[in-house]
Order: structure tokens, then C-alpha cells, then sequence
């Protein structure tokens, strides 16, 4: 958004950029989405089962908060953005002495960043980095 040095209180209305489904797929209906949901859980160790979005919790039902912003004595061009971490995964787990293969994607989380075009983001974040190009182009 274009933001003039009187401009003061500007309210940002976050939009969507990309919808992440949460889905679990196995080659073995005795492994169940909960089961898997609850093992990649315990390996990413800190979080937990309720944090990851099962399948049908899809990132664009998520709540977006307009963000509003005092922005008096400066201008140029600003962004709010905010997001999700993802997980897209594939695994092998034995159930009953058989290999049971399949895959997970789901996210979790909500961040979110303020950023001014022609001032660089100093993070390796990818999604702020996008954030920063969609909105200011490339730096």
C-alpha cells in the first residue's frame, strides 16, 4: 500500500496468496490420519497434535485481521504480511510387519512481518522474502 507522509492510521486488509490443504495419504487404511498427525507431532518434539491442521482445516479459513497501522510523518510503500508454516512430508512406518508408506502435508502457526519497499528484509524467511517481492518487486 501507497502511504503519504499525512496519511497517519492505514488499515491493512491481508489477502491470499496460496491455500495449503492439509491431507494424509497412506498405502494402508489400518494407519489412520490421527496416527500419522500424531507422529509427526512427536517429531517436530515441541508441538502439539491440535497445533498441525487436520485435513479439511484448509490455511484460507483462517481468520485474516485487518491490521492497522500509524504511519504519520512517513511514506512509501508498505506491506503487512502475515503466514503459516507448512510441513509436506512423505514416510514409511511398520504396522503389524508390513511397510506402510505414505505422505502428509498440513500447516501450523500464524507469524507476521511489516515491511517497507526499498528496505530489504534481513531474514532468510522464505515467505516474508516472497512477501517483500510480491509487494516491492525484486531487490
Amino acid at each position: 500500500m501507497n502511504v503519504s507522509k499525512s496519511d497517519g492510521w492505514v488499515t491493512f486488509h491481508p489477502g491470499l496468496v496460496r491455500t495449503i490443504v492439509p491431507q494424509v495419504s497412506t498405502s494402508d487404511d489400518r494407519v489412520s490420519e490421527r496416527q500419522v498427525l500424531a507422529a509427526l507431532a512427536k517429531h517436530l518434539k515441541w508441538w502439539d497434535l491440535e497445533e498441525l491442521a487436520a485435513p479439511g482445516k484448509e490455511s484460507a479459513d483462517r481468520p485474516r485481521t485487518p491490521v492497522r497501522t500509524d504511519f504519520l510523518g512517513h511514506a512509501g510503500r508498505f506491506v503487512e504480511a502475515e503466514g503459516v508454516q507448512t510441513v509436506d512430508a512423505s514416510f514409511t512406518v511398520t504396522c503389524a510387519g508390513q511397510d506402510v508408506y505414505g505422505s502428509v502435508t498440513t500447516w501450523f502457526g500464524h507469524s507476521g512481518a511489516s515491511l517497507a519497499c526499498g528496505v530489504h528484509p534481513h531474514t532468510k524467511e522464505p515467505w516474508i522474502q516472497e512477501a517483500y517481492r510480491l509487494t516491492c518487486g525484486p531487490h
